[in-house]
C-alpha cells in the first residue's frame, strides 16, 4: 500500500472515531469484537446517508447490512489508525499530518458557516449607482452590411484591394449598395441577404473575426463606410445600417450578482479576520540555528 493510500486509510478511519464515537452515548445497538455503534450513533450515520442510501437501507436487508458494515468497519479501521500511528513513528507523523489538515478545514468551515451576513440590501444600490459599468452594462451594439470580395490566405491582395477601393469610392459617391452587392460579394448567399450580417454585434463580439468589429466600429453615422478591412475571408466593404445605443439593465435585474458579490467579499474578510488570531503571537520563540540546520543539506541539493 502506497503512503499516500494509507494516508487516506488513516486519516479517514480516525475521523470516524473522533467524530463520531466520542459524540454519542454507548448504549448499543451494533456490536462486533468489542466496536459498537449506539443508537444515537447510527441515528446520526444516517442522516449522513443520501436519500438513496435510506431509501436502499429501508427496503433491502442485504443493503442494509452492507451500510451496517461500512460503519463498522470505519470503527475498526480507526482503531487501526490510532495503532499504527503508536507503533511506527513515521507513520504517526504522517498521520497527525494529514489529520492537522483535516482539523484545519474543519475548523474553517464551522467558521464559515456561522457566519452571519449582514443585509446588503443598501450597499448593492449604493453599488450600482457607483459602478453601473460593471455591474448593468449594455454595450453599444450594431448592425451592418458588407461586401466581401474573397481572397484564400496567403494569395497576394494587391490586386483586390484596389479592385475594393474603387467600388467603395463609388458607394461614397452615390451608387447602388445592393447592386454592388450583386457585382461584386464573394460570399454565398450575399445576393439574396443583399449584403446584410443579420446579427447585432457588440465591439468584440466572440465569434466575429476581430477586424470586422473594429473596422464597423470605426463608422461614426449610420449609412456611411469604413476603410477597407481585410479578415482572413478576404476584403470587406462594411456598411453601418443601425445603433443600439449603450444602456443599463435595471437594479432589479441585477441586485442578485451585487449582493452575492458583496457576500462573497465579506466571507473572504471575515474568514481572513478570524483566520489571524491562529498567526504567530509576539510570544512565539524560533529557534533559527536548528531550522537552518534541518534546512542545511536541501540547501546543498540546490
Amino acid at each position: 500500500m502506497t503512503k499516500k493510500i494509507l494516508q487516506k486509510t488513516l486519516i479517514m478511519a480516525a475521523l470516524q472515531l473522533a467524530l463520531i464515537t466520542a459524540a454519542f452515548a454507548q448504549t448499543p445497538i451494533i456490536e462486533d469484537k468489542g466496536f459498537v455503534i449506539s443508537d444515537e450513533e447510527f441515528e446520526y450515520l444516517v442522516t449522513l446517508w443520501t436519500k438513496q442510501m435510506r431509501d436502499v437501507a429501508i427496503a433491502d436487508p442485504g443493503d442494509r447490512l452492507e451500510l451496517i458494515n461500512i460503519a463498522l468497519a470505519n470503527k475498526k479501521l480507526a482503531a487501526a489508525a490510532e495503532e499504527i500511528a503508536r507503533d511506527n513513528s513515521e507513520l504517526s507523523r504522517l498521520y497527525r499530518s494529514g489529520l492537522e489538515a483535516y482539523q484545519r478545514n474543519f475548523v474553517l468551515k464551522q467558521a464559515r458557516d456561522n457566519i452571519q451576513l449582514p443585509d446588503f440590501s443598501d450597499l448593492a444600490k449604493e453599488q450600482y449607482t457607483v459602478n453601473r459599468d460593471k455591474y448593468a452594462a449594455i454595450p453599444e451594439r450594431r448592425i451592418s452590411s458588407h461586401i466581401l470580395f474573397s481572397v484564400p490566405l496567403g494569395d497576394p491582395r494587391d490586386d483586390v484591394l484596389a479592385q475594393a477601393q474603387v467600388v467603395l469610392d463609388e458607394l461614397r459617391a452615390g451608387a447602388d449598395f445592393v447592386a454592388m452587392v450583386e457585382m461584386h460579394s464573394g460570399e454565398p448567399g450575399a445576393a439574396a441577404k443583399e449584403g446584410k450580417f443579420d446579427r447585432w454585434l457588440k465591439f468584440g463580439e466572440v465569434g466575429v473575426t476581430p477586424p470586422y468589429t473594429e473596422g464597423l466600429f470605426t463608422i461614426e453615422n449610420v449609412g456611411e463606410y469604413a476603410e477597407l478591412v481585410q479578415t482572413q475571408y478576404g476584403v470587406h466593404i462594411i456598411r453601418l445600417d443601425g445603433i443600439q445605443e449603450k444602456d443599463y439593465k435595471p437594479f432589479e435585474e441585477v441586485k442578485n450578482t451585487i449582493t452575492s458579490e458583496l457576500e462573497k467579499e465579506y466571507i473572504q474578510l471575515t474568514m481572513k479576520d478570524y483566520l489571524a488570531q491562529f498567526n504567530l503571537s509576539d510570544d512565539a520563540v524560533i529557534d533559527n540555528e536548528a531550522i537552518d540546520a534541518i534546512l542545511a543539506p536541501y540547501a546543498k541539493q540546490e
